[in-house]
């Protein structure tokens, strides 16, 4: 009997110990192990990432390390994942693949606060699972304003200084200079523009070939197309219309030759930095602000709208009516206007075009009209056809040549800047096998 209960106890502990193993055999097989664990090696701004939301990040996956570490929870993430802030993007930098076929990146947030191991999906060749790619800046075409001002440093210090990528927008981004003001007045050239998706600012390129070592991306609003203030040299004026409306400010040399204020140096600048603006000033108007002014002081100078004539050009027929030159274009048959078309328009002068401008609704008289036509050695008093034709001379045989124009009536109205100024010239075929050499064709200051 004690043999057969030995027996017994032998064949019990021989089915325990077999069921142990077993149960142990299977634990081992459904064990979740770390497969590889590998370094990113592809462009770096190819692995910028943001969160889906679905998924926590731990110190290591979890399904490997049961006593990983909750780095940041789901609900913390998803808000990472919405964020509207550049430095909550990531940057996936190692991948660990399990022994299940689960991937799962390693990523830190843009600003260092977050690191750690999120779920990617089963395959390493696109980002899945808890995280997706992440555009964090969008190309911007540059205008021809941007691409040909000159820009300066609105206001130099530490703060919007230049980066080597928009601010926050790749990890550890960092600044090219850590302080403007020793480059206050250099010119900065805009290159290129990026606005940052999340935030929608905009930011520039500049380069500085004065310093180019600052060269870099900083904020837009940072930037400024006024020349710096000089304060031993120059004053801020700040331009204002009749409705009180700032329509520009401008910093103006108001130092004479030696280096002295000088109130008619500053008249003078004021009334360049206007030309070609649709404003104009009335010195009478500002003395009493301009003549207290002193270097580094910022004063307000009144402006008024002014509107710029054109000239337009008529070719009188010998059966035309007589008519003269004014604002009132010929209503009769045999008047032809010309254009850069059929003649040579030579360009107009500074001093031209500055008569033709004046204060909206006043007069542009005679006199400033013949100022025009006299300028430039009467260019404008004898227009050149710029082809070649034919025409049949007195004896009524056909001969080449080309159609020369002559004032025909001196301006005899007066009219209002703004207004179409129309001059008229009487033709003339002249016998030549070629054209004159001038290739002169004028500006944008005429009708046609």
């Amino acid at each position: 009997m004690q043999s057969t209960l030995a027996k017994s106890v032998f064949v019990g502990v021989a089915a325990l110990s077999f069921a142990s193993v077993a149960q142990l055999n299977a634990n081992a097989a459904t064990k979740t192990t770390t497969k590889s664990n590998v370094t990113l090696t592809t462009d770096a701004t190819t692995r910028n990432v943001v969160p889906t939301g679905s998924n926590a990040i731990y110190s290591y996956p979890k399904t490997v390390k049961k006593s990983a570490r909750t780095i940041a929870s789901k609900a913390t993430v998803a808000k990472l994942a919405s964020s509207k802030s550049s430095k909550d993007y990531f940057r996936a930098y190692r991948v660990l693949t399990t022994s299940k076929g689960s991937v799962y990146y390693k990523v830190v947030s843009f600003d260092g606060s977050v690191r750690g191991y999120i779920y990617g999906g089963k395959s390493t060749s696109a980002f899945a699972g808890g995280l997706k790619a992440a555009t964090t800046t969008t190309e911007k075409a540059l205008t021809v304003d941007e691409t040909t001002n000159n820009y300066y440093f609105k206001s130099v210090g530490t703060a919007n200084v230049t980066w080597n990528a928009p601010k926050n927008t790749q990890y550890k981004a960092s600044k090219m200079v850590v302080n403007t003001t020793p480059f206050k007045g250099d010119i900065l050239k805009v290159t290129k523009a990026e606005t940052k998706t999340r935030e929608g600012s905009l930011y520039y390129y500049v380069e500085d070939a004065t310093h180019p070592t600052i060269n870099g991306w900083v904020y837009a609003g940072a930037l400024t197309t006024t020349t710096p203030l000089d304060a031993a040299t120059q004053v801020t004026v700040n331009y204002v219309d009749a409705s009180g409306k700032t329509v520009k400010t401008a910093n103006v040399k108001a130092a004479d030759k030696n280096g002295k204020f000088d109130v008619n140096t500053l008249y003078s600048e004021i009334s360049s930095s206007l030309v070609g603006s649709g404003y104009g000033f009335d010195q009478t108007d500002n003395n009493n602000n301009l003549n207290k002014a002193k270097f580094g002081d910022t004063v307000t100078v009144h402006v008024y709208t002014t509107a710029t004539s054109k000239l337009a050009f008529w070719a009188k027929s010998s059966t035309a009516s007589d008519a003269v030159s004014s604002a009132d274009a010929p209503t009769t048959t045999g008047y032809t206007q010309l254009s850069k078309d059929n003649v040579t328009l030579p360009s107009l002068t500074n001093t031209q075009y500055a008569a033709l401008t004046g204060r909206t609704g006043e007069a542009l008289t005679t006199t400033a009209v013949k100022s025009v036509l006299a300028e430039n050695n009467g260019a404008l008093k004898t227009l050149i056809g710029n082809k070649l034709t034919t025409a049949k001379n007195d004896k009524g045989v056909s001969v080449k040549g080309y159609y020369k124009y002559t004032l025909a009536s001196e301006p005899a109205k007066d009219a209002k800047f703004g207004d179409t100024y129309n001059l008229l010239y009487t033709s003339q075929f002249v016998q030549a096998d070629k054209l004159p050499g001038t290739t002169d064709q004028g500006n944008t200051n005429y009708a046609k």
